[in-house]
């Protein structure tokens, strides 16, 4: 903002630039100049003036909403913090989650699995696979954790088992719509306990299928949804070492690009991955460049296939006309995975100004 305003074509002289796009500034030193153009401003501000996408209306009204939300839950919830143990009040509040785990976790002996049956990464295993082995290792004793504190809650319930402090601790929490801390200390997912759960159990279940096509070699040879990981950005990291490793280069030595298309497009590289999933907010994308949303467009739009890879520093596609968009874990912004490069018409420090960002999943 402060290049556009402070600009001296905006300033003075001939042929000046509108500030805004819709003020032209006296050149006068006259207040009451001044004031007059500051009250020819229409009442409304359109998104035009700040640079901000034409559908920002829609946006701002998710954002509020999900503000009340907030709000809402926060005033519904109960002060437990000095209530002693209520049979009623858990039976009634608690066994919606209960019937939930039990739902999700049909079909799945992820529960039962004891720590010899579950595969730890080795010395000698490449990246991908280590890091695969190891973001699976610890997804399932998580699982296995919240398993057995819900089977606590359970039997206190049921009245087979005594009432300790780590069980009321978890309990009230869950009481509150809130996700345990004991939970959050290992992993910090969606802030609802009943999304937290779906995605735990999700997560595990798929990353035992992206074990198993990185040891049969098939990994990269077809599209993958980062958010099926519980921490992409080091996926992305063990990608870099793998590629370093298959290139025998240095890893400070490569260099992030991406392709939007097939990995095919990515010929030189050692180890592209092509993502799916990916969608677009602030602008659209018509497969080759950025686009102005319009007013009707959603806020939130899919994206085609995006292919990245890391390659020896100064092998990538030239940098002009493109923005570095970056990639967020979910539509909060407030977890960055990376920065992707997108093909874009006119000076990417205006596309900057529209807050255009891709994310991995909407929540």
């Amino acid at each position: 903002y402060l290049h556009q305003y402070f600009d001296r074509d905006v300033l003075g002289g001939k042929g000046r630039k509108k500030l805004a796009g819709i003020l032209e500034l006296p050149l006068s030193v006259n207040h009451k100049d001044f004031v007059k153009a500051i009250t020819a401003l229409p009442e409304t501000d359109t998104p035009a003036m700040f640079n901000l996408p034409q559908n920002i209306d829609r946006s701002q009204q998710r954002s509020v909403a999900k503000s009340v939300l907030s709000q809402l839950v926060l005033v519904s919830r109960p002060n437990l913090e000095d209530e002693q143990f209520d049979k009623t009040r858990w039976t009634k509040d608690l066994s919606p989650f209960l019937q939930l785990w039990k739902r999700l976790n049909q079909g799945s002996d992820l529960v039962k699995l004891s720590p010899d049956q579950v595969p730890s990464p080795g010395e000698q295993d490449p990246p991908l696979l280590a890091f695969l082995l190891l973001e699976r290792q610890v997804a399932i004793k998580l699982l296995q954790q919240v398993h057995a504190d819900l089977s606590k809650i359970s039997k206190v319930i049921r009245g087979t088992l005594l009432l300790t402090t780590d069980v009321k601790e978890n309990a009230t929490a869950l009481l509150k719509h809130e996700v345990p801390s004991s939970w959050c200390r290992k992993w910090e997912g969606p802030a609802a306990p009943i999304h937290w759960l779906r995605s735990l159990v999700s997560k595990t279940l798929a990353l035992g299928g992206w074990v198993e096509r990185c040891q049969a070699g098939t990994l990269l040879s077809s599209p993958a949804d980062l958010s099926e990981l519980f921490n992409p950005s080091v996926f992305l990291n063990a990608l870099r070492q793998e590629s370093a490793r298959r290139l025998n280069l240095p890893i400070n030595s490569l260099e992030f690009i991406s392709h939007w298309g097939p990995s095919s497009g990515l010929s030189k590289a050692k180890c592209p991955v092509t993502i799916e999933g990916l969608t677009i907010e602030g602008a659209l994308f018509d497969g080759h460049k950025l686009v102005e949303c319009s007013r009707d467009s959603p806020s939130n739009s899919p994206i085609s296939i995006c292919s990245v890879a890391w390659v020896p520093a100064g092998q990538g596609a030239s940098k002009d006309n493109q923005l570095e968009t970056p990639v967020y874990y979910n539509s909060l912004r407030e977890q960055q995975v990376t920065s992707i490069r997108i093909p874009c018409p006119g000076s990417p420090a205006l596309w900057k100004l529209k807050s255009v960002a891709l994310i991995l999943k909407n929540q």
